[in-house]
């Protein structure tokens, strides 16, 4: 091609164009990077990214939140916080974030009781919770308690030997009750031989067989309770209702008789069949996060029905080898198709409906009850065991309407690390040393030698 005035008139407004169309995709890029955040975590579990629990929180704090973080100028700790916040103010943007030298400011850190390099203490309506560790579970859970409001009483009753939420005894609920009290719940233990009523603030009340049966009275302040659209928890035992059966007969459920026995258990290492182990579940938000066995001691069946307005459903049930024994556990078991119950049989179930509001102004809302037919499996001495908590910490959730807060997972990071053997080594540093610069001299080469030839 000859270089004529044309066509080096043509080639300098192709160059230009070609300028101009650069600058303006350049400069569009750059509006629609400030505009529209697109992002993509590639890393394994998601980490980088907030679980759906934690999202699903953040809408319920109306409020700003303001975090102040205790650390001195340690720049791998503070990138660390700045990392997570970040993952929050992406759905939150209200939440701001300020570092504190400790070393500066002494009576400020003894008067908030600061006691860990990296501590946080996130503030909200006034409120403070403290987070120690720079994680999602962490925070997500001290926002979890900012978020229920005060009035979120767990009430349970007492004055008969029921199952005591702060105790410390075998039977006891003690460590369940400390698990509660790190989640925001408030604890109060109701004797209602002396209030004679249920308190209008209980979230939701737990009812244990004590060794007295409840009277009369008690029992009307139960049903009372229920009427007016309480959440009730009741753990029951095999053998008398102590009082319960008005209560039994309003939510359409009856107790098998006997105890329930699975002979699978030795599989398991247990020889006491009374052990009744759990593995399967129902497609329930109570149970979709179990991963493990649930092991219940001593356990009833529960048969029921469903009453006008409630949706009942069985969220825990025992295997197809299991049965109802009513004879003597200490003998020969076998199962007797004349006095014994066959499974499968339910060992849990979950009720709810829905409460129309008292006036006009005020809303309708879900009344749930979930009844399992043991305490033992919640108790100090079987906490412990298989998924019993994680079982726990939904129920409760649940019963306060908090089940999108069922499920933090913990992020796994398989890919924190990475190895390569000495050869990847070796051609990694031979690409990068001639490669790299072979092909960039080879690429210049080739485009000079074809604009020679035009």
């Amino acid at each position: 091609m000859k270089n004529t005035p044309p066509t080096r008139f043509v080639a300098g407004a192709q160059t230009a164009a070609f300028v101009v169309l650069l600058f303006a995709i350049v400069g569009m890029l750059a509006w629609l990077s400030e505009h529209y955040k697109v992002r993509w975590d590639w890393t394994a579990a998601n980490r980088n990214t907030l679980t759906e629990p934690s999202r699903a929180l953040l809408p319920r704090l109306d409020d700003a939140i303001e975090i102040t973080a205790y650390v001195r100028e340690e720049p791998v700790i503070r990138q660390s916080i700045l990392q997570l916040l970040e993952r929050y103010q992406r759905y939150k943007p209200d939440i701001t974030l300020r570092f504190v030298n400790p070393d500066l400011v002494p009576d400020e850190v003894r008067a908030r009781n600061i006691s860990a390099e990296g501590e946080m203490v996130v503030s909200y309506r006034q409120r403070e919770e403290h987070v120690k560790l720079a994680t999602e579970e962490a925070l997500t859970t001290a926002l979890e308690k900012l978020a229920r409001a005060d009035t979120r009483w767990i009430t349970y009753l007492s004055g008969r030997g029921e199952r005591d939420l702060l105790g410390s005894a075998s039977y006891d609920l003690g460590k369940l009750g400390a698990q509660l009290q790190r989640q925001g719940f408030k604890l109060h233990e109701l004797r209602l031989r002396d209030t004679g009523d249920i308190p209008a603030e209980a979230a939701m009340l737990v009812v244990s067989p004590g060794r007295e049966a409840l009277p009369g009275n008690e029992v009307d302040a139960m049903l009372r309770y229920l009427n007016r659209g309480g959440n009730l928890l009741w753990l029951a035992e095999p053998g008398p209702s102590r009082g319960m059966n008005p209560v039994a007969d309003a939510l359409g459920i009856v107790f098998e008789p006997g105890v329930l026995v699975d002979p699978t258990t030795q599989i398991l290492g247990i020889s006491h069949p009374a052990f009744v182990p759990v593995s399967a579940y129902p497609s329930h938000v109570i149970t979709k996060n179990l991963k493990l066995v649930t092991m219940y001691p001593h356990a009833a069946g529960i048969s029921w029905s469903q009453p006008p307005g409630w949706q009942t459903r069985g969220i825990l049930s025992t295997g197809l080898r299991a049965w109802s024994e009513t004879g003597d556990l200490s003998d020969e078991l076998h199962f007797d198709d004349a006095v014994d119950v066959s499974g499968p049989l339910d060992i849990g179930i979950a009720m709810q409906r829905t409460v129309a509001a008292g006036d006009q102004r005020g809303a309708d809302t879900k009344q749930r009850v979930i009844v399992i037919g043991d305490g033992d499996f919640l108790s100090n001495a079987y906490l412990g065991s298989g998924s019993n908590l994680d079982l726990a910490l939904n129920v409760f959730n649940w019963l306060a309407d908090d089940e999108i807060l069922i499920d933090i997972p913990a992020r796994s990071a398989p890919d924190l690390s990475f190895e390569l053997s000495r050869s990847g080594a070796a051609l990694i540093r031979f690409g990068s040393m001639f490669g790299l610069p072979a092909l960039l001299l080879g690429t210049g080469f080739f485009i000079w030698h074809r604009r020679r030839r035009l």
